[in-house]
């Protein structure tokens, strides 16, 4: 993701963690020379996610912990697994990569056409963008940061906007089978205080996590305007043969051998960009959610300090 960042805006990836409440990625303001990773603040960070309800729900449980318990007290080998939920999310996350990227197969195809030189082109040049003297053609006006922007929104804005919902309905998908790999979880493994714990940590986090997601999708419209107006602003100067040769040239920034103009070459990057912050979101639940239906093994019953009670002691018969 971070590749395709840069590679539609020029920059590096923002160094500010975009946790709740800070800007998301587009704004300018989070953007530095190189992404940064602080671990001193990743506990602060998750904590930043979590919902404080379900964080007493925590407390309640861990305090509960700490009490003497019997010797019927559940098995913690495997505690809080989920093998049907396991199943459930391998068959189901298989079928949203292939969605994802079929989806996006047809985006791509569907705004090569519509950005073509024979459909574009009228409709900017009834919209009086281009002007022609003894020099050649160029566009009208000197590309002002008011001017870069009225442009793309007659042009790319569109596109932008069917990339986002192509985010939002890979999210929508992710989303639903989250609640349902939750209640299979629930279903099959929650039987007593302990087994809670884990089951309760998932759910803190849940909104915070997919508030973040939502921050980053609902980003990518303002990035694909901040950045079209900054990268082709002044114009002015720029004067081309013809009026196709002026077209593929307007985006120029994004004009590339593979590409039949800037306009299709921004798409392309847009497309990558969006393409990559599906697969993170993808990979991002995929692990998650293999961590959290494995359950807890054995080593980790340090995490829940308890007080057991005393074994009796028995004494064999003679």
């Amino acid at each position: 993701m971070n590749q395709s960042y840069k590679a539609f805006t020029s920059k590096d990836w923002p160094a500010v963690s975009p946790v709740p409440g800070s800007p998301a990625f587009g704004s300018s303001a989070t953007r530095s020379a190189a992404p940064a990773v602080d671990p001193s603040n990743v506990l602060a960070f998750v904590t930043g996610l979590s919902d404080p309800n379900h964080s007493i729900l925590i407390r309640a449980l861990l305090d509960r912990e700490s009490l003497p318990v019997s010797d019927t007290a559940s098995d913690f080998s495997g505690l809080s697994a989920g093998p049907s939920a396991y199943s459930m999310l391998q068959d189901r996350l298989d079928r949203i990569k292939e969605e994802s990227a079929l989806k996006f197969l047809e985006f791509r195809d569907k705004w090569r056409k519509r950005l073509a030189f024979v459909q574009l082109h009228p409709f900017l040049q009834r919209n009086q963008w281009f002007q022609q003297d003894l020099a050649g053609f160029s566009l009208i006006g000197k590309g002002t940061r008011k001017e870069a922007k009225m442009l793309y929104l007659q042009s790319l804005h569109d596109m932008a906007s069917d990339g986002e919902r192509q985010v939002s309905s890979l999210s929508g998908l992710i989303f639903r089978l989250q609640g349902e790999l939750a209640a299979s979880w629930h279903r099959e493994s929650v039987s007593d205080d302990r087994s809670k714990l884990l089951p309760a940590l998932e759910a803190a986090l849940r909104n915070g996590e997919t508030e973040l997601f939502k921050r980053v999708r609902l980003s990518l419209g303002d990035l694909a305007l901040d950045t079209f107006t900054e990268r082709v602003a002044r114009w002015d100067k720029r004067v081309y043969g013809s009026e196709e040769e002026l077209f593929r040239g307007i985006a120029w920034p994004w004009q590339n051998a593979r590409y039949r103009s800037g306009f299709e070459g921004f798409m392309e990057s847009f497309a990558d960009l969006a393409q990559a912050v599906c697969g993170a979101m993808i990979e991002h639940y995929q692990r998650k959610w293999d961590l959290f239906l494995r359950g807890l093994a054995p080593p980790q019953l340090s995490l829940f300090p308890r007080a057991a009670l005393p074994r009796p002691i028995i004494t064999p018969a003679p």
